[in-house]
Parts: C-alpha cells; structure tokens; sequence
C-alpha cells in the first residue's frame, strides 16, 4: 500500500529562524494522502535497539540544521470551535516562546544510505526508502514515512515544549513516542528536561544524593523502520543532547560543532572526530546520560502483541508519569485501529502515577478514511476519554492535539 503525500525534495524547511506556524506547514497541509494499492503488507517484527547500537555506525561528521517552533498561538474564536474542548487562551504560551530542536539533514541521511548502499544486490528496501527521501510517498509494510518532520509533530512539539517546561524534577517520567520518526515532540521534551536540570548539574552544586533524587526519564522511541532509528532518530537524539547540555557560554571550536553562519538556526556540521572519534563520544554521552538519570531506548516494527511485550510496565517502588506522544498515527482506518488497541494497553497497564497520552493528527485525511471523529468514536467505544488540547485552523486541512486518558 502506497501513500503519496505528493510533494517532494526535504521536509519542513526551518531557514529563516522563527516561522509563523502557518508558514512551516502550509505548503504541505494542502496535500491528502493518495491510497494507491489496497494489497496486505508484510509487517516488519518488532526489535528493541539501544543508542549504543544505533549509533555504531556513526559517520566522523552529521550535517544538522536546527527547526525553530514557535508556541501555539492563542485561538481567536474558541466559540465557532467544532469540539467540546478546544484550548483556553489561558493554557497557551505567548508567540515570543519558541521551541529549537537539532535534527539531522535529509541530504546527510541520504548520503549515507547511498554510501551503504550494495548495487549488486538490488536491495529494493532501500530503493524504497531512498525514494520516500525524495517524493515523500509512504509504502506500507516497507517505508512509514519516519525521515521526514510531518506538520502535526510541530504542533504536538509546540505544545510539549511550553506546557511541559515547568516539569518536576522529583518524578519519575516514561515517556513513549509511537512512530516517532526524526522525534522532534520528544526532542522538545528532551530540551525541557536539560533545561531543568542544566543549572544544577553545572553549578556544581549537585551531590550523589541529590543525583538518586532526580526524576528518572525514560525515553522509549519507536519507529516502523529500523533505518529511519539508526540514521535519523538516534542522530538526532545524540544531536541535541550534546548541544542543550552544553554551557551557554561554550566554545563552539571545542563542542565539535561547526555552524556555516553564526546563529543557531543556520546548518552546519558536528565534528565527531573533534570530540575524540565516536566510539569515545558516544560512551562519553552514555555515562552522562547516566550520570543525569536519563535512558534511551528504542523500538522498530509493526504494533501489537509482540511489540507491547517489549515496553517494560514502570516498577512499583517509585510513582511514574507515563507520557505517550504521536502525531500522524491515525491516517488509515487500519492502523488507527491497532494503534488505538496499542495506546490504551499501555495507558491501562500503568499503575502508579499519571498516564496520558498526546495524540496529533489532521481532522481529516482524503483518500484513505482516517480521521479525528473515527478515532474519538474508536477511543470511546473502547472505554477511554479523549479531549481537545489545541486546534488549529489556519491552513488547510484543520489540525488537532488530542489528550487520551482512560
């Protein structure tokens, strides 16, 4: 089954720093999804895959560009609004917020494939996902689409990274992103959490003890493809780790990394070799992380029984805030479904703490059938709840962040 979002060449541009989100995403919303073969795909069996093994084939320099998201802005009209519970203005940070996430260049993910790349053995896997590199369609059971930063994962990367900024440091976080592709929602939260963590740590006023009393933040990542984990996601997640964890007054010759101009939002390299080679870099990052009560795992493969089998429930000593986050998931009645089963499993297996999930997506995807009303009715019929967090009706097809609790 073939999705074509039907434009081409890299995804959200992010030059010119702060957008307006209409502008990040309105040459885009315009396009529907085309189902063009309605043949059962092969699904992919679910792996679980640390950054240590991700990251082993890291090249000595990634070429990145940095997306800068603002806030959501503030609904005029909340009365014309269609849902029970469309956002207060209230709940929502001002326009000057705004949201800066390292990801990997497409060209750069591209690169490297084609280096990989073995033409005598014709592999049509990664003819395919070259090709979902250059015209952005979508083949099911083969390529999901994970290389490129969709527009829902704005809005549910705005609102991660302004209502999420204030977190307690004292709780213990699980935070899940299905089909989370470049992550660019839970790069926010990752911000976030540096953010509050940041001053302590380089004040040098942290102590063993205090170290047991910070929050433990889990990160579970889960993409369909494990190339778009090993060239895109676990890049990314290194990418920003490094850049938010380092002082602000850092010397960029000794940080590895090299912007082609002098702002943040330009492109540029990290330098690998710079920072001792990336076997060195990558372990050195791993015991900070560790240092910092903060793990990374990651997940490739189809949904269901299996892959559940591979999230790990929170232990029981310790009260954890279980956050799941997706956006784009829902655009087929078919994988609504599974995804809907998936996501309340896992809200309904926790048992100490908060569970939520953030769920982005368009109201409406022509051509394939998937939709924000099916997948409400879906929740609901299955006992859980849903409300509105954020809509957007600037441009297009209208978008909204949904919270699913049970």
């Amino acid at each position: 089954m073939s999705f074509s979002f039907g434009f081409s060449g890299d995804d959200i541009d992010d030059e010119g720093g702060i957008h307006d989100q209409d502008t990040l995403v309105g040459d885009i919303s315009k396009y529907s999804i085309a189902d063009a073969n309605h043949e059962e795909s092969h699904t992919i069996e679910p792996r679980r895959h640390s950054l240590t093994e991700l990251l082993a084939s890291l090249p000595s320099q990634i070429s990145y560009n940095t997306l800068t998201i603002p806030a959501p802005t503030p609904p005029t009209a909340l009365a014309d609004s269609e849902y029970e519970h469309a956002p207060s203005s209230t709940s929502i940070h001002t326009q000057s917020d705004s949201i800066q996430v390292m990801r990997r260049s497409l060209f750069d993910i591209r690169a490297q494939l084609m280096a990989e790349a073995d033409p005598e053995t014709h592999d049509d896997e990664a003819d395919t996902m070259l090709a979902g590199l250059e015209n952005g369609d979508l083949t099911s059971g083969i390529y999901e689409g994970g290389f490129k930063t969709w527009e829902c994962a704005l809005d549910l990367a705005s609102l991660v990274g302004t209502q999420l900024v204030d977190l307690d440091a004292n709780q213990d976080w699980q935070v899940i992103e299905l089909g989370a592709g470049s992550a660019i929602p839970s790069l926010a939260l990752l911000r976030a959490f540096l953010t509050r963590t940041g001053r302590q740590s380089r004040d040098g006023n942290s102590t063993a003890g205090d170290a047991q009393q910070l929050a433990h933040f889990k990160f579970t990542l889960c993409d369909y493809n494990e190339e778009v984990l090993r060239l895109c996601t676990a890049p990314n997640v290194l990418l920003n780790y490094h850049y938010h964890n380092l002082p602000s007054e850092h010397d960029a010759s000794r940080s590895g990394f090299r912007p082609d101009g002098p702002g943040p939002e330009e492109e540029g390299e990290l330098d690998v070799e710079d920072l001792g080679g990336a076997e060195a870099f990558v372990s050195e990052t791993l015991q900070d992380m560790h240092a910092r009560r903060l793990s990374f795992a990651f997940l490739s493969g189809g949904w269901g029984e299996s892959f559940l089998d591979l999230i790990p429930s929170p232990k029981p000593e310790r009260p954890t805030n279980l956050l799941i986050l997706a956006s784009e998931t829902i655009y087929s009645p078919s994988s609504s479904k599974i995804f809907v089963d998936n996501l309340l499993r896992l809200l309904r297996r926790h048992r100490r703490g908060t569970a939520k999930a953030w769920v982005a997506a368009k109201k409406v995807y022509f051509g394939v059938g998937g939709g924000v009303d099916e997948f409400v009715a879906d929740i609901e019929h299955r006992g859980g709840r849903s409300k509105i967090l954020l809509e957007t009706k600037d441009t297009g097809v209208g978008r909204v962040v949904m919270e699913v609790t049970i």
